[in-house]
């Protein structure tokens, strides 16, 4: 009874929560590696937000999250003409990997595709724009002289 009752204050009183890395990565992925893993990267801001609700699955909740961003520019990688042109659709799926976006807020984002379209890896380098900048030259130095 004792350790169960430590179990929990612990629990609800840690300032720390974990959430699983897709991939099975941990949380500290370098920007290299994921350069290597990633689709293409992007800086753009959050233009909506929608909720994919599944009625049979999950009636009380959501499955998934799709954000439109509207690209400013590419940092690295071939994108498709209309993620360059115009906007990027992402998925995001409604568990504990998800990479949490806020309607007009400016990202930094390594970009993946996979079978649900273009997904954001919560263990990776993708973060709100006003603290990129040691990312971006990260990634600039690295692939300076590159083929992109």
């Amino acid at each position: 009874m004792k350790i169960s009752l430590c179990a929990i204050v612990f629990i609800c009183f840690s300032n720390q929560l974990f959430a699983y890395c897709e991939g099975g990565k941990s949380s500290n992925l370098s920007i290299a590696d994921e350069i290597k893993e990633t689709s293409f990267i992007v800086i753009g801001t959050v233009t909506q937000q929608n909720l994919v609700v599944d009625p049979v699955e999950d009636p009380q909740g959501y499955e998934a999250v799709l954000f439109r961003v509207s690209v400013e520019s590419i940092v690295y990688g071939k994108a498709p003409s209309y993620v360059s042109s115009e906007y990027l659709t992402l998925y995001t799926p409604n568990t504990s990997s998800r990479y949490q976006m806020e309607i007009g807020q400016k990202h930094l984002l390594f970009v993946s595709e996979g079978a649900d379209g273009f997904w954001i890896n919560s263990c990776g380098n993708s973060t709100e724009y006003k603290k990129s900048k040691p990312i971006i030259q990260t990634i600039k130095s690295l692939v300076d002289g590159k083929d992109q």
